[in-house]
């Protein structure tokens, strides 16, 4: 992640006095949104789901900006409220092409850590880039292409139907409920507050959601526990987006996200060095970058494989 705003990148949110009456008040808002129950539209949706409880970690969020819930991210609900103004002056947020392209393909470059336990007891890491090429269509089948930058051959696989599976049903949700639904079946939130950064990098990894989404989506992240804006930063391809991120357990996640709302990437890191590693240890877990997206008539492996 390479700061436009230093200053930005590293300032760091604190901690106002509030008077303790309205702290009880928002513990127990919070607390009671938590067990909120809701049912969940079957039309378009998964059929047959039970009523959902929304995801803790996520206020009660309506289909606009809620007025009355915590906003953790005020960058993202100002996106949020800005496609929704130029989406409704254009009145396309909710069109449907009239030829839909049969593939959404998805060109990603990640790095990884592998560590690897040495004889002296402690562990290196190394960090392993690979790029992928995927062709997803609506019912979950197409075909990957992946190699390793520098070496020779690529991998390619294809897929039946529900071979590639995605986070949400198709048409895309856009009701903000429906959607942390859906997302808490891929990351659970019990595993932390970084489930939602997870989880919304996982949609834009896998599918190309409606701006309708894109504009929940980023509602939900702009009221999730510990996601907290940390200025505009640019990616690894040098694209400028806005860096949304959650601590946790010694861990950072970040998403870098453009003004269409699209993610452009997602990056965990250390805070600190490994355990069971020196302090000079690339404290990198994992870093996607999506390099771009298409909608594509057909399968053309041409540029992946050459």
């Amino acid at each position: 992640m390479t700061p436009l705003d230093a200053q930005s990148l590293h300032r760091r949110r604190g901690n106002p006095w509030r008077p303790p009456l309205l702290v009880a008040l928002v513990a127990v808002t919070i607390a009671l949104t938590a067990v909120i129950a809701y049912p969940v539209p079957t039309g378009g949706d998964r059929p047959g789901l039970e009523p959902a409880v929304i995801p803790a970690g996520l206020n009660n969020v309506p289909d606009g900006t809620p007025a009355a819930a915590v906003i953790t991210a005020p960058c993202l609900a100002q996106l949020a409220d800005t496609l929704a103004t130029a989406a409704d002056a254009s009145s396309s947020v909710n069109a449907t092409p009239t030829s839909p392209a049969t593939y959404a393909r998805t060109h990603t470059r990640s790095w990884a850590a592998q560590d690897t336990m040495i004889p002296s007891g402690t562990s290196s890491r190394t960090i392993v880039t690979t790029e992928t090429w995927q062709w997803r269509a609506a019912d979950g089948s197409g075909r990957t292409v992946s190699t390793t930058p520098g070496s020779a051959g690529h991998t390619v696989t294809d897929y039946p139907a529900g071979g590639i599976p995605a986070p949400l049903p198709e048409p895309t949700p856009t009701d903000p409920r429906t959607l942390a639904t859906h997302l808490a079946m891929v990351q659970p939130p019990e595993m932390g507050p970084q489930w939602i950064i997870r989880a919304v990098a996982d949609v834009h990894l896998t599918q190309h959601p409606a701006a309708a989404t894109r504009i929940a989506l980023l509602r939900l992240l702009a009221t999730a526990e510990a996601v907290v804006c940390h200025g505009t930063v640019a990616d690894r391809a040098g694209r400028a987006g806005i860096a949304v991120a959650v601590e946790h357990q010694q861990a950072r996640d970040t998403l870098i996200i453009d003004r269409a709302g699209w993610v452009l990437a997602h990056e965990s890191t250390d805070l600190g060095p490994p355990p069971g590693m020196d302090k000079d240890a690339p404290r990198l877990r994992s870093y996607t970058l999506i390099v771009d997206r298409f909608e594509e008539p057909t399968i053309d492996t041409a540029q992946a494989t050459r």
